[in-house]
């Protein structure tokens, strides 16, 4: 196999991920090259920009963040084989066979990895993430494979390099949030087969729970983008629930009063999520009621 391993790089020191995955492939039949791209970041510049010296392993450096759709298609345009393994840069392998289950893959056409968490979030101020992480996307092979395009994660995958560039992140969407789900929605339209794997990468997530309220108001603006231009077509809303509960909002012409009932729920909802006990039910709502607040805009 020849394999691209493609890590969009922003304010983390890679080096121990870079070493471990580089000891890995050389102990693999596999051509490989490892590409990182630095998306603006201002921390750890010295140490990743030293990786430059390992064998087959290639540093760029960008000026300006250029976002995490773009990033990933500016490393696609630079990888030279096959093969491309994209993933974050926020995280760990859990043993030495990490690369070698997807060498194994060879002949796929996507291959998903998943997700895991740690048994506990770094502190209380980190808990809201950690257990959206634990109870919503840690997810084995045999789940992820019963609804294959919902599960849908730029976080670890393997892709022909053939088909990425028939599909591409969609670099339209400002910020963060659902680049992956457009791109799970291209592959399910264009009938190009995902298959889902246990070869999970730990993610060393440190994200405070209010940068991850802030973040995900953020993710469901862009769905609302979404939304305005596929509508509810049943590929799209069929696999993500708060999507689905808005249609009925709509259809019911509950919308305006969602909307306007928002500065309410808002403090309530986060004053439970920046607590030491959220609750997932109560991140569903608040995001919902802020997709009415977006509709209304």
């Amino acid at each position: 196999m020849e394999l691209s391993i493609c890590i969009p790089v922003y304010n983390q020191d890679v080096t121990s991920l870079v070493h471990d995955l580089h000891r890995q492939a050389l102990g693999i039949s596999c051509d490989f090259e490892i590409l990182l791209m630095e998306d603006g970041s201002t921390s750890f510049l010295e140490e990743n920009s030293s990786l430059a010296t390992l064998d087959r392993v290639r540093y760029v450096r960008l000026p300006q963040n250029v976002g995490r759709a773009a990033v990933r298609n500016k490393l696609a345009d630079e990888a030279q084989y096959e093969y491309l393994l994209f993933m974050d840069c926020d995280v760990s392998p859990f043993d030495d066979s990490f690369l070698e289950r997807y060498v194994r893959m060879e002949g796929s056409e996507v291959v998903m990895g998943g997700c895991r968490y740690g048994d506990a979030p770094l502190s209380d101020k980190h808990i809201l993430r950690w257990r959206y992480g634990k109870e919503r996307e840690e997810k084995s092979a045999e789940v992820r494979n019963q609804h294959p395009y919902d599960s849908f994660s730029a976080f670890n995958f393997m892709i022909r390099k053939s088909v990425f560039m028939r599909i591409r992140f969609d670099e339209s969407l400002p910020g963060y949030g659902h680049e992956d789900t457009m791109f799970g929605l291209y592959l399910k339209r264009k009938g190009i087969h995902i298959t889902h794997i246990d070869n999970e990468l730990l993610h060393l997530d440190s994200t405070s729970s209010d940068v991850f309220l802030r973040k995900s108001r953020n993710a469901v603006a862009n769905l609302y983008l979404i939304c305005q231009r596929e509508g509810f077509a049943e590929d799209l809303a069929g696999g993500i629930r708060i999507l689905r509960c808005f249609r009925w909002i709509v259809r019911l012409r509950l919308s305006s009063l969602f909307a306007k009932t928002y500065p309410l729920v808002c403090s309530w909802c986060e004053k439970n999520l920046l607590g030491k006990h959220p609750n997932l039910l109560i991140f569903d709502l608040y995001r919902l009621f802020f997709l009415c607040v977006c509709s209304k805009k």
